[in-house]
């Protein structure tokens, strides 16, 4: 099955995006603050959500009000499978932090994720909202894939097209634009998207759809450039064992 991607921003600002008062800290404390909730957050990227646990927690001890350190809490706690502590720390760092673009983000995250997209989007719109918010982009890209949960096809395609302007170099939504076109049998815009995402990276995800969309149009240069590379990189994945079954069935080249 399909699992939409969400993604979390953090940043190391000390402070710029809030309106809290925080404790009074020397350059040492506030700095250490800082380098443990990047600890922390580099320990969640190698999957080490122990660790990252520990760091955070060291991080708001010192400061409590840090919305970075609350901010990657939540986030660690979301990954834990904590839904209920996750959801108390964001709606601790809202409270300090309303203005805070990335929260506000994450906290669209995760409340999507947990199937509340009414609320997720207004965070979304929040994030959007924040001045000092640097990646916009992330906040325009995340509202258009949580509005794929929803009926609402030309308002996710709205955002992803909002996104692509803000970063081309952005690959997530041509992928997502070609899902969408995919599903609604626009063939030819769906192969145009899709290549767009292969040019700037690559997935099991990605090239399965160009399989997909290949078979579609009767393109069997596409099946066998996305079918090779799928094979050949991912060929432990569940989109590669799909492809390997219509292989040994000789029904690569048919319609799906």
């Amino acid at each position: 099955m399909f699992r939409k991607k969400l993604i979390w921003t953090v940043v190391f600002l000390g402070g710029l995006a809030g309106c809290a008062t925080g404790p009074r800290l020397t350059p040492q404390s506030h700095k250490l603050v800082q380098l443990r909730v990047a600890l922390g957050v580099g320990y969640m990227r190698q999957g080490q959500l122990g660790l990252a646990r520990n760091e955070l927690a060291q991080a708001l001890a010192t400061d409590p009000t840090d919305a970075a350190a609350l901010s990657a809490m939540a986030i660690a706690e979301e990954r834990l499978r904590e839904p209920a502590k996750a959801a108390h720390y964001f709606r601790k760092g809202l409270s300090l932090h309303p203005h805070d673009g990335n929260l506000q983000n994450n906290y669209g995250a995760f409340l999507c994720g947990q199937g509340d997209v009414k609320q997720a989007i207004r965070h979304f719109k929040a994030a959007l909202h924040s001045p000092l918010y640097a990646t916009p982009q992330i906040a325009d890209l995340n509202m258009g894939v949580c509005l794929m949960r929803t009926t609402q096809r030309k308002a996710a395609i709205h955002y992803f097209h909002r996104a692509q302007a803000l970063a081309p170099a952005l690959a997530d939504p041509y992928y997502y634009l070609a899902r969408i076109r995919y599903k609604g049998h626009e063939w030819h815009r769906a192969k145009v998207d899709l290549h767009q995402y292969l040019q700037l990276t690559r997935s099991a995800q990605a090239l399965f759809l160009g399989v997909k969309i290949g078979r579609a149009l009767g393109d069997k240069k596409l099946i066998r450039f996305c079918a090779t590379r799928l094979l050949g990189n991912y060929g432990r994945t569940a989109q590669a064992r799909r492809v390997e079954a219509w292989q040994r069935k000789g029904q690569l080249f048919g319609h799906p």
